[in-house]
């Protein structure tokens, strides 16, 4: 099959563009998350209000013990207990849009009302591949860089001079195969998506021979991603200037400043909530599209139902 390295690039854009659709479902998904984040920190005014209280308690002070810590620590414990259920959130919605996506690329019909989104078995077995393909990759780069720096270091204490250039090129190499491995597993979600399976390996077939075209493929998605993240700012910055959280790291000096931005009644910052899930999922589609693009160019696949 024919696969053109730019052409796929440009997915997420063509996406949008023959479906605006979808943009609007990933953007409401956003939304949610934008929202129970907003709400959450709301809610963290009285921990946040406590947690000042004991440390200026402390200020200048020695404490004896650990029970002395206790308000500080029962502060900190309620205030990001209640961010927990925000962060299963964020998981869920990041595995819907990018099904979605893959979906959206590789689906018989174009058009849904709902944008792809879904929550099913096809969620599930994404969520799975990412998390074994995540924990893996770890594994293996962290092997990799500490297998390298032992070599290195090696290098350094028995070889003059040329000891550093050894190190230097080992580096260099691990994160070059680092880079090679991720390119290799990188169609693993759409394969997934499309074959209704989990797909932890197949990718290594579809991609061989294809690093090269595949890496640039991908930065020029990243590129562009950035080039939008960038003009969006054009938008999103006043608005976010004028809901005052451009202040909000002031808020560990003074936290009567993240109070008066997370205000429920702070029309700037819910329209900041608006615009920046807009943009998230925007750039999320630039950069998750290309590789469904990319299966479907070099296998001639897709979505059979959905």
């Amino acid at each position: 099959m024919s696969f053109s390295p730019t052409d796929a690039a440009f997915e997420g854009f063509r996406l949008v563009r023959r479906n605006p659709m979808v943009l609007l479902a990933w953007t409401l998904l956003y939304l949610v998350v934008g929202v129970a984040t907003l709400l959450t920190m709301t809610s963290m005014f009285p921990a946040l209000a406590e947690l000042s209280a004991a440390a200026e308690a402390f200020r200048g002070t020695d404490p004896e013990s650990l029970d002395d810590f206790m308000p500080i620590l029962s502060a900190y414990g309620r205030m990001f207990s209640g961010m927990g259920w925000v962060m299963v959130l964020s998981i869920l919605t990041n595995v819907m849009l990018t099904t979605a996506v893959s979906r959206s690329v590789l689906a018989d019909h174009a058009h849904d009302v709902f944008g792809h989104v879904r929550l099913g078995m096809d969620e599930v077995r994404v969520f799975v591949v990412t998390l074994v393909l995540s924990i893996l990759m770890g594994l293996i780069a962290f092997a990799v860089v500490i297998v390298a720096a032992i070599i290195g270091g090696i290098a350094v204490a028995a070889i003059d001079g040329w000891g550093w250039i050894i190190s230097l090129v080992l580096l260099l190499g691990s994160v070059a195969f680092v880079i090679w491995l991720a390119v290799r597993w990188s169609l693993a979600i759409p394969i997934t998506v499309a074959e209704k399976k989990m797909a932890f390996f197949d990718s290594f077939g579809v991609t061989k021979g294809r690093f090269w075209p595949m890496l640039g493929m991908m930065l020029l998605a990243l590129v562009m991603a950035m080039l939008v993240g960038l003009l969006s700012m054009l938008v999103s910055m006043p608005i976010s200037l004028m809901s005052g959280a451009e202040m909000i790291s002031r808020a560990s000096s003074d936290p009567s400043v993240m109070m008066a931005a997370y205000r429920i009644d702070n029309a700037w910052m819910w329209a900041s909530t608006v615009v920046n899930a807009i943009i998230s999922a925007l750039i999320f589609g630039i950069l998750y599209a290309p590789f469904a693009a990319a299966y479907r160019d070099l296998t001639g696949r897709g979505v059979t139902s959905d």
